[in-house]
């Protein structure tokens, strides 16, 4: 930790990043801007997905790790076909000296064709930058069920 940022500094960097981070998604549909989604983590951070089984059930590598540039993309194709409402962060723990964070998060998925919306819930670990302004690594452990069929809805979307 830099001698000039405090550990109760740097908790509170912390936390106010991740709680940007966990709008963006909200902010990106709001704006119908998925560059937004990208804004509180750096040029080079990856994304990794749980559990293997539903990453393999869509297709992908057990072990993939997604940049940037793909991740706009999904976000790209998921604005046309829903939004993200009303998340909230629960138990949320921070760790200044391995510059790591860990929550829970429930948002609402809104579908732009009707009215139908339904829970999605994840488990988050993020890295962070030394000073805590921004996310380096997220690994998200995902509402299996819940993703799979959005997934095919953002795909019966794409073929309209």
């Amino acid at each position: 930790m830099a001698s000039t940022q405090s550990s109760a500094d740097l908790r509170k960097a912390i936390e106010v990043t991740t709680r940007s981070f966990l709008a963006a998604y909200t902010d990106a549909y709001d704006h119908n801007d998925p560059s937004l989604i990208n804004r509180d983590v750096t040029a080079d951070c990856t994304r990794h997905m749980l559990p293997s089984t539903m990453v393999k059930a869509l297709g992908l590598p057990a072990d993939i790790s997604i940049p940037n540039e793909a991740y706009i993309q999904n976000i790209t194709q998921n604005i046309r076909v829903y939004s993200v409402r009303d998340s909230v962060i629960s138990d949320l723990l921070i760790d200044t000296e391995a510059r790591k964070a860990s929550f829970t998060s429930k948002s609402n998925i809104v579908y732009k064709e009707g009215w139908e919306s339904h829970p999605i819930e994840f488990s988050w670990y993020l890295d962070f930058t030394e000073d805590g302004s921004k996310v380096k690594k997220v690994t998200e452990f995902c509402d299996k069920d819940t993703v799979l069929l959005l997934h095919g809805r953002v795909m019966a979307g794409q073929l309209k």
